[in-house]
């Protein structure tokens, strides 16, 4: 485990971690200058031990709320206050410049976004007074009440996203990965019900007339993504990974290292599996398989690592055992606190706060039987703890 300790730095700052790199960690912060909200981007350089300020934004209005990604090979950052348009910035993380500024109108009233890679963002908007008509036509055509708009940031450029389920699911629920040929591409949960219980309960009450009810885990390259929503398609290619009908369930869990976590569940067994899949190909490789009929087991899916635990509890005790990517078997006090993650196999990490305004972290040594307790914030990345 390698701890990064920023909190002589950050503690007493209102900090948003933004993303760790292996060289540094990228963060924004807030404050109030003269009586206008800004906001700081920063760089803190792990192997230089300072900060570097990227860029700032001022904004007269303090309703505006802000969204952080980080791309490949920039921070974008869009502002919006639930209105009718959205600030977009964009800042490189090689040159700390700023390239890209530009207030974008929208049609309707802010919902969400989700950006695309480190030129495109997608807009959801919802209804307002102005739109409101459009937006009832687009519900009673599409059962869809929001609409998704491709902002392009390279050529300054918006695209209506046709394909609104596909749209739909972008905003649910997507996964990220980098395929054996170098292809960046998006994992997308598609399951019939959000409710397990839901559909476990449907398929038990109509039988065999449950054919069509199909949860399904989709893949596409964000190269075909993108070309497909900037010429006016549809419907978007894509390829099925993984699917379950009226048996059972199947859940998107986390994705990276080249494969697909995914969950199936039968509904007659209760019977769960793990399994291990490649998103170029059908050939699932179970990695963990349980009966878990009364759904004891709680998961605990850590996406930053791909790595899969169950928890179960007892007498103020937690065991904490390692399915996917992991072979931990820990037993701890609950007191350590909420889990936050699990490096190397033996330090749990727990957020153990009584309060919001004095946060506190512990860490259990699985193998040294210790609690350690520290007053700070914590972000884990792979076997990196960074404290602020």
């Amino acid at each position: 485990m390698t701890v990064i300790d920023l909190r002589d730095e950050l503690y007493k700052r209102q900090i948003e971690i933004i993303e760790i790199s292996d060289e540094c960690v990228y963060y924004a912060e807030e404050l109030n200058v003269k009586g206008i909200d800004t906001i700081f981007l920063y760089c803190y350089s792990f192997s230089e031990e300072s900060e570097k300020m990227m860029s700032y934004f001022m904004f007269d209005d303090a309703t505006y709320i802000q969204h952080y990604y980080a791309c490949k090979n920039s921070i974008i950052v869009l502002f919006e206050n639930d209105g009718n348009n959205a600030w977009i910035v964009k800042v490189d993380k090689q040159t700390n410049d700023e390239v890209f500024r530009k207030k974008v109108p929208l049609i309707g009233s802010f919902s969400e976004c989700v950006a695309i890679d480190d030129d495109n963002i997608i807009i959801y908007s919802k209804a307002d007074d102005e739109h409101k008509e459009l937006f009832n036509r687009c519900l009673e055509e599409t059962n869809c009440d929001v609409l998704a708009h491709l902002y392009d940031l390279e050529f300054g450029r918006r695209y209506f996203v046709k394909d609104f389920k596909t749209a739909m699911l972008i905003k649910n629920n997507t996964q990220r990965l980098v395929d054996k040929n170098g292809r960046d591409m998006i994992i997308l949960g598609d399951p019939y019900c959000e409710s397990e219980s839901e559909k476990e309960s449907l398929s038990r009450e109509l039988g065999a007339l449950t054919e069509n009810i199909r949860d399904n885990i989709w893949r596409i390259s964000v190269s075909k993504l993108l070309e497909g929503i900037k010429t006016d398609k549809k419907k978007l290619p894509l390829k099925r990974v993984a699917s379950a009908g009226n048996e059972g369930i199947i859940r998107l869990e986390c994705s990276g290292n080249d494969n697909i976590i995914v969950r199936a569940r039968l509904f007659r067994t209760g019977q769960e599996q793990f399994f291990e899949l490649p998103p170029y190909d059908e050939r699932a490789h179970c990695v963990y398989k349980v009966r878990n009929p009364d759904g004891r087991y709680k998961y605990f899916t850590d996406k930053n690592s791909e790595k899969i635990y169950y928890l179960t509890d007892e007498n103020d005790l937690v065991t904490l055992h390692g399915i996917v990517n992991s072979s931990a078997l820990i037993t701890y006090p609950d007191r350590v606190g909420k889990l936050k993650g699990c490096i190397d196999d033996r330090f749990v990490i727990g957020d153990s706060s009584k309060s919001y305004a004095e946060p506190s972290v512990s860490i259990y040594d699985g193998r040294l039987n210790t609690i350690d307790t520290y007053q700070a914030r914590v972000k884990i990345k792979d076997n990196v703890l960074v404290f602020y």
